[in-house]
Parts: structure tokens; C-alpha cells; sequence
């Protein structure tokens, strides 16, 4: 199996080959559905830095994507309502086995969560924030591609993520980039 290694940045990657499909979810999108026409992989890897909502896994914990649902901010903070929204979709457990990690369900928003009480509210349901995540599982389905997704941890959701963010995402790359490196994936 040839698995194409994306990330919504370079950096995220940790170094390894692949290829960035861009931040937030409309990039994200796009980008993924360029490369799956362009390099009709077997499988998609997605790893990056996500988000645990309050009470989810610690900061520098790594989880492979369960369940991946998608949500607007405004519905999800109780200002509007999305008809028809997106079905939740499931990741690829024979590929996210090659990690022997947990596995964590991932929403995807078109923003980051910075109020306390919508992150409260979201992780009531929802483990890990990732502006991706669903995006690329999304262009995946639709191309009858195999999804999983690696992500590691650098932040609680809410309005301190930013600075956490930043102090711990070179240590949580290093770490993804290790666990991709380990398992065995013939990347490419």
C-alpha cells in the first residue's frame, strides 16, 4: 500500500515526504482532492497538531482519528443552524492501526474555538479540535480512498490555545514525525 503523507503545512510533517493540502477546511479540501486526481495514492495519512477539548487527552498525547464530524461555529455556538450538515465519517482502522495509539474523534470547524464555554459545550461530544481533519477524510471518501489521520496534541481548546499552541508544537511535530517514521508505511 502506497500512502500519500499530507499535512495542512509542511513543518507538520516532520521532514518526511509528502505533501501540505493547506490550513483550514476549504484549503484543505481542495488541496486533498488536487493530489488524490494527481497521485492516486492507496491510502492518505494525515498527521498535524490539533486541539484537545477540555477533559481529553493531555497535551502531547498523539491519537489517530475515530470518528470525524465537521461543524460551523456559529451552529455549534448555538447563533445559527446548518441544514443538511455533513454526515460524521469514520477513518480507516486498518490504517490507523499501523500507530498503536488511541483513537479519538475529531471535529472540524472553519475557526479555531477561543470562547471557553463553546469548547465546554464541544467537548461534550468531541475529544479533539482539527481545522482538517474532516475536510481530507471527506475528499478521501469521495474518491474511495482510505483515510486515517495521526495527530498530536499541543493545546487545550479555549482562549489560551494560541500561546500553547506555539510553546509546544515543535516538540509535538517531532513526535508525529517519529510515530510516522516508526510504523512501517511505505510512504510516496
Amino acid at each position: 500500500m502506497r500512502v500519500l503523507l499530507c499535512a495542512a503545512v509542511d513543518a507538520e510533517r516532520g521532514g518526511l515526504p509528502g505533501a501540505a493540502v493547506g490550513v483550514g477546511p476549504l484549503r484543505a479540501a481542495l488541496g486533498a482532492a488536487r493530489l488524490l486526481a494527481g497521485q492516486r495514492p492507496s491510502g492518505v495519512l494525515l498527521v498535524g497538531t490539533c486541539g484537545a477539548y477540555p477533559g481529553g487527552p493531555p497535551v502531547g498525547a498523539l491519537r489517530v482519528a475515530g470518528a470525524l464530524g465537521f461543524a460551523d461555529l456559529g451552529a455549534a455556538g448555538g447563533l445559527g443552524y446548518t441544514p443538511l450538515a455533513p454526515a460524521p465519517l469514520q477513518a480507516d482502522v486498518t490504517l490507523s492501526a499501523f500507530f498503536g495509539v488511541p483513537a479519538a474523534s475529531v471535529l472540524t470547524l472553519g475557526a479555531i474555538t477561543t470562547d471557553a464555554a463553546v469548547a465546554a459545550r464541544l467537548g461534550e461530544d468531541w475529544s479533539l479540535e482539527h481545522l482538517e481533519a474532516y475536510a481530507v477524510a471527506a475528499a478521501c471518501a469521495d474518491a474511495g480512498v482510505p483515510f486515517a489521520a495521526l495527530l498530536g496534541v499541543t493545546n487545550v481548546v479555549g482562549p489560551d490555545a494560541h500561546a500553547a499552541w506555539r510553546a509546544n508544537r515543535g516538540s509535538v511535530e517531532a513526535a508525529l514525525g517519529r510515530a510516522v517514521a516508526a510504523s512501517g508505511l511505505r510512504l510516496g
